[in-house]
Parts: structure tokens; C-alpha cells; sequence
């Protein structure tokens, strides 16, 4: 079975490589190089990078709906199955007709719950202790297609964005690997999503990542695990900016972002139901580090104030 691979994020590089061990793509389309950090320089998507090392053919586009060339490319020697992961392009006629099985999307949710572009992040906000991975059909909706398979996927409590990205890039490619090898394209069955049941997982925003330590301290950890690593967590102390990496959670209690005790040479900060423990932070400025470190140079001490 000969396999596309449409793709730029770092979910969607993931499955590249995890899928390239038994089933490698006879192609990758990217996005094109973008300036990005403080230099401005081109960047390349993270699937590319990853083509680059598995010896794939890569393509880049900037709009592949508008790119008759690659359009044309693929006509002219169209694979039986298009996988279409973390793209960021929405897929058009006439190429979603034209794969035999179709344009396969992995989708790190239980579709139809958590439509969109963040449903890890969201399902961890949320305090979900199991979520799924879902392959399914696309169509002309946003992750609105019928359903191939949809593996569970259990959510640790010490489980992050990142490790539960992993988690289900996993189980998503181990899916696709066995219907690729073990069932002929027509033994692919699709069923049609429970419209009743949508529910929408939209972008983070950077001020979702504001610490209010009014809300209950297991609200905050999931917070903290969820946004860690993008946009992060925060809170501000004498005016700067305090990133929070790292947190537990301690059965305690007090004026709310009040430092009300240390354990370990750690802040403990009472919350409005509860309190967190800071494990490792970031002060304005400067890396990260464990808490420990940071309380030594900031001064701080019981009773003092995190807003």
C-alpha cells in the first residue's frame, strides 16, 4: 500500500517517524520555511526535519488547496491512503477523493469531544483521566469525518502536554500500522460521529496561562500541566513575571497567594481550595529552576504575596 504524507507540528513528526518504521510514506508535503524567533530567520516545520533524517522526498507549500503543482503531483500518482496530520491546511476536493481509501487524519481526542487545535491541552485543563486517540475519514468539516478507529488513552496524574502528545501519537500509529499490514483497503469501515456530542477544543491563548490563585489548587496543577511549555503559566511577584514549570499539590490552606508555608526550602501557596506546591519556576528574565534556588535569591518568606 503505497502512503502520503501531509504534515508540519511537532504531533505530526512524531507519527512521521513512529509511522516510517514499518510503513514509510512515499512522500511528505510540509509548510514552507517561516521567519521565526528573534532573528527573524526561516525556520523549518519539525516534519521536515524529520523527513530530512528518514530519507523521505519532502515538499513545501504555502497554501497546498492553491498549489496546482503539487495538485497536479498528486494526481499523476496518487497513493492509496493520504495521511493528514497536524497540517494546518484544510484539505479540499478534489483531493479528498482522491486516495482509494481516502485523506486519514490522527486526532489526539475521542471525537467527536474536542474538535480542534487543542484537545490535550483542554482534556489535561480539564481533569480528564482518560481520553482516546481517533483515526477518521476527512471530509469538508473540521475534524468532522466518520471514524476508522479510536484507541483509549489513559491521562497519569503526572502526565503533561508533552507526554500525552507522545501517548497518543503512539497508539494512533500503532492503529494505522495494523490496518495498514493486517486489513485489505476493503475491510476499512467507517462510522459516522455522534453530532449530538460535539464539543470544541479552540486554541490557548496566552492570557489562559495567568495563574488566579481564587480558583482550587487541583484546577491550577491541571493548568500548569496543560500550558507548561506553551504558552506557560504565571504569576506575577513585586510586579514580574514568575513562570510556573513545576507544581503538587498539598492538602493546606490560607489567604489565597499567600506563601503560607515551606516544605523542603519550597513555597508552599494556599489557594481557594488547597494549595501548591512550586517545584521549579522561572523568574522574569532568567532559566528555569528549582524552586528552592529561587526562593535563596528572591528573599521570600511566609506570609509574603503572588498575585
Amino acid at each position: 500500500m503505497q502512503i502520503g504524507f501531509c504534515g508540519s507540528g511537532h504531533f505530526a513528526a512524531l507519527c512521521l517517524e513512529l509511522i516510517s518504521k514499518s510503513a514509510k510514506p512515499a512522500w511528505v508535503i510540509t509548510n514552507a520555511p517561516k521567519p521565526a524567533g528573534r532573528g527573524m530567520q526561516l525556520r523549518v516545520t519539525p516534519v521536515s526535519e524529520a523527513a530530512e533524517k528518514l530519507g523521505v522526498t519532502t515538499y513545501t507549500t504555502e497554501k497546498l488547496s492553491a498549489d496546482a503543482g503539487l495538485l497536479e503531483f498528486i494526481k499523476s500518482d496518487t497513493p492509496d491512503l493520504i495521511m493528514v496530520i497536524d497540517f494546518g491546511h484544510m484539505i479540499k476536493e478534489p483531493l479528498l477523493s482522491l486516495p482509494r481509501i481516502g485523506c486519514i487524519n490522527i486526532h489526539p481526542s475521542k471525537l467527536p469531544l474536542y474538535r480542534g487545535s487543542a484537545p490535550v491541552q483542554r482534556a489535561i485543563m480539564d481533569g480528564l483521566t482518560e481520553t482516546a486517540v481517533t483515526l477518521f475519514k476527512l471530509d469538508a468539516g473540521m475534524d468532522s469525518g466518520p471514524i476508522l478507529s479510536q484507541p483509549t488513552v489513559p491521562i497519569l496524574p503526572e502526565d503533561d502536554t508533552e507526554s500525552l502528545l507522545a501517548k497518543c501519537a503512539k497508539a494512533g500509529c500503532d492503529e494505522i500500522i495494523k490496518y495498514i499490514e493486517q486489513h485489505p483497503a476493503e475491510e476499512w469501515s467507517f462510522m459516522p460521529q455522534d453530532t449530538s456530542a460535539v464539543s470544541y477544543a479552540p486554541k490557548i491563548e496566552k492570557n489562559e496561562g495567568k495563574i488566579e490563585w481564587g480558583r482550587d489548587a487541583h484546577t491550577l496543577i491541571n493548568l500548569i500541566r496543560a500550558l507548561k511549555y506553551s504558552p506557560g503559566t504565571y504569576c506575577t511577584i513585586s510586579g514580574k513575571r514568575l513562570r510556573i514549570h513545576d507544581a503538587e499539590y498539598v492538602r493546606a490552606g490560607g489567604k489565597r497567594g499567600t506563601i503560607i508555608a515551606m516544605e523542603d526550602n519550597m513555597p508552599i501557596v494556599a489557594c481557594s481550595d488547597g494549595a501548591v506546591k512550586l517545584i521549579s519556576v522561572q523568574p522574569e528574565g532568567k532559566k528555569i529552576q528549582k524552586a528552592d534556588e529561587w526562593l535563596r535569591g528572591s528573599r521570600l518568606k511566609i506570609g509574603d504575596v503572588l498575585e
